[in-house]
This record gives C-alpha cells, structure tokens and sequence, in this order.
C-alpha cells in the first residue's frame, strides 16, 4: 500500500469512526442527559465569552506542553511519535486538519458530552486513557497521558457547563500535533 492510498483510506475510517461516536454521543446527549441544547450554548455574555475561550486555550496550553516534555524525557513516548509521522507524514493538511476536527468533536461529544455528566470526571477520564492504549494494545504512557488530558478537558466542561472549550482545546492540541508531525515527515 503506498501512501498516496494509505492516505484517503485513514481520512475514510477516521470519518466512519469518529463520525459514529459523534452520532452516538449526541444521542445519549439528547435522550439520555437531555443536556443537548444546553451544552453547546454560547453565553451571551461577553465575560463568559472570553472566560470559555480562555478555558480552552489554557486546556490546550497545558497539553502541548505536557506532551513536549512527555516527549523529551520518554522513549516509548517518542516511539509512538514515529508510528504516528509514518501514519499521518503523507496526509494532506486538509487531512490533518479533518482528522483534528473530526477527533476532537468525536471524542468530546461522547466523552465529556454523553459520558461524564453519568459518570463523573474521574471514571469517564480512566475510560478516555484507556481509549488512548498504544498499538501494541497496552497500556502506556500515551494512555497516562490521555488520561490527565480527560482530567484537564472534562474540568474545563464542568468549570464552563459547555463542550466548546473542550472542543476547542482538543482540535488545537490534535491540529498543532498532526500539522507538526506532518512537517517532520516531509523533513526526515
């Protein structure tokens, strides 16, 4: 398979996924929290404008800058890294891009949107870690990682009674990373 095939095949499956997890997380949010409506409101407020927005940017600060020195310090962190530049190297930007859009709507919608009001902050962040297992199946660094990232973005779900700075935060971490393992590929 070359990766000019691997290419739309990863764009196709990563839309089916993260496409279904969308859908089953805006029906439990519907039917299940009736939380629909209510979590993607935007106050009016311009002060809890900025306060969402600053939530999310903080979140995404946070993130990057957990996974650089997760990178630095970890091997199997940086092993990770180079199975994700072969994987995304070759992808267009607007792959890239469609990949952190859809992952961030995806898992932030079923995770902090239908999943956490049920089952709180702590269970629903152990279930986004081990959503986030290596491609060895095991249980990893990445997955600890994941895991502080559930904490940090369902905190900013609770804090704001909104999904759009999780939202935000996750697409700015997932976009940062994939556009920069992207260029790494084109660099090696």
């Amino acid at each position: 398979m070359t990766s000019k095939t691997r290419t739309p095949s990863l764009a196709r499956m990563s839309t089916i996924l993260y496409g279904a997890m969308i859908l089953a997380g805006l029906i439990l949010m519907r039917f299940g929290q009736n939380n629909l409506t209510h979590a993607f409101t935007v106050p009016s407020d311009l002060s809890e404008r900025v306060r969402i927005l600053a939530a999310g940017l903080l979140a995404a600060g946070a993130l990057l800058t957990s996974s650089a020195a997760l990178e630095s310090w970890n091997e199997s962190f940086r092993s990770l890294k180079k199975m994700f530049i072969k994987l995304i190297g070759p992808a267009s930007t607007w792959v890239a891009i469609w990949l952190a859009f859809l992952s961030s709507f995806g898992e932030e919608i079923l995770f902090r949107g239908a999943i956490q009001p049920s089952l709180g902050l702590l269970p629903t962040s152990i279930l986004f870690g081990l959503a986030h297992v290596g491609p060895d199946g095991k249980v990893g660094v990445w997955s600890f990682w994941a895991f502080g990232a559930g904490l940090i973005l369902g905190w900013t779900f609770l804090e704001t009674n909104c999904l759009w700075p999780a939202i935000m935060g996750h697409f700015l971490v997932n976009g940062v990373s994939l556009l920069a393992l992207q260029r790494q590929y084109r660099h090696r």
